[in-house]
């Protein structure tokens, strides 16, 4: 028990210090760069001196934002699950459901931003470059695999803990 009350702390924390603050930063630079474009121009030029259209720059920028949006909305059902594990309720349905989503949703932002990171190297720096190591989104991806994984497992447990109660 000791372990989830360090795990609930250092996710407390690290939603505290790292995403309120960043839900309203990202808000205001999102809405921001449509009114002042000049505020773009720090990502105006990138090591080879290649200039990126500020229209392209600012679809790219939004969709980091909602990419980003989802990661803190994942982080978030996260915290709540481990609210319900403090309550030792862990076969709820809110918690299996959860798990669901945010397995859903950080596979298919790994995969958009592998794909996002594939075709920014191909248009912009005119490069086709393929990674087959170990990158962010090929974590992100296999995070997401494991929640979903976790979702399954949950559900099965939950019914092997109602049918073990029926049968006393």
């Amino acid at each position: 028990m000791r372990k989830l009350v360090i795990l609930k702390s250092l996710v407390d924390f690290i939603w505290y210090v790292t995403c309120l603050p960043l839900i309203p930063l990202t808000l205001f630079f999102s809405v921001y760069m449509f009114f002042d474009p000049d505020i773009l121009k720090i990502f105006n030029v990138l090591e080879e001196g290649v200039i990126i259209t500020p229209w392209y720059l600012k679809v790219v920028t939004l969709l980091i934002v909602v990419l980003l949006s989802v990661f803190v909305y994942s982080f978030y059902l996260f915290r709540k699950t481990l609210r319900y594990f403090q309550q030792v309720k862990p076969f709820d349905e809110f918690v299996i459901t959860s798990y669901k989503k945010i397995g859903n949703m950080l596979v298919v932002s790994g995969v958009l931003s592998a794909i996002l990171s594939f075709l920014f190297h191909l248009l912009v720096k005119s490069q086709l470059q393929l990674q087959f190591g170990f990158t962010s989104n090929l974590f992100i991806i296999c995070l997401g695999l494991f929640f979903l994984v976790l979702s399954e497992l949950f559900k099965i447990a939950k019914v092997a803990k109602e049918e073990n109660q029926l049968t006393i």
